[in-house]
């Protein structure tokens, strides 16, 4: 995984089939397989719905539950990255963008509407990520990039 250090490392992939994504789900579908370190990409094809951002769209958005968000951190993700809103929390979440807060606040880089994970055809893959350089900022837009 490249994002300004040249580090490498492999990737963990999962394909979401309901909006609610729990750590029942992850640790059903890569718990035995998920290392410390590793880059989980989340599959949903919501982003293949895309319409501009719509009320309708973000509220129709798959979320991570606060457990699932916790699962991550235990399992020492460093990155999670996903098709779909980044703002979208499970009903009674404590907080405005809970689940991408809690991963920040953990040192866990999040990377929204992601494309075309459809098209990654191995479990495991190197994802590099080109941010651009921007003085300030707490975020930027990242050309991410799947080798197979």
């Amino acid at each position: 995984m490249a994002l300004g250090r040249g580090l490498s490392r492999s990737e963990a992939f999962f394909e979401a089939l309901s909006q609610t994504i729990t750590e029942n789900d992850l640790e059903r579908a890569v718990g035995t397989r998920i290392r410390t370190g590793d880059r989980l990409l989340l599959r949903t094809d919501h982003n293949n719905t895309y319409d501009g951002g719509s009320d309708k769209w973000m509220k129709a958005s798959p979320y991570l539950t606060t457990g699932a968000t916790e699962w991550c951190i235990s399992k020492g993700v460093v990155i999670v990255g996903y098709d779909f809103y980044h703002g979208n929390d499970e009903p009674g979440a404590p907080r405005v963008f809970h689940n991408s807060r809690t991963l920040s606040e953990h040192g866990i880089i999040t990377m929204p509407y992601l494309k075309n994970l459809d098209r990654i055809t191995k479990e495991r893959v190197t994802l590099i990520g080109l941010p651009l350089h921007i003085i300030g900022a707490e975020a930027s837009p990242v050309r991410a990039v799947v080798l197979l």
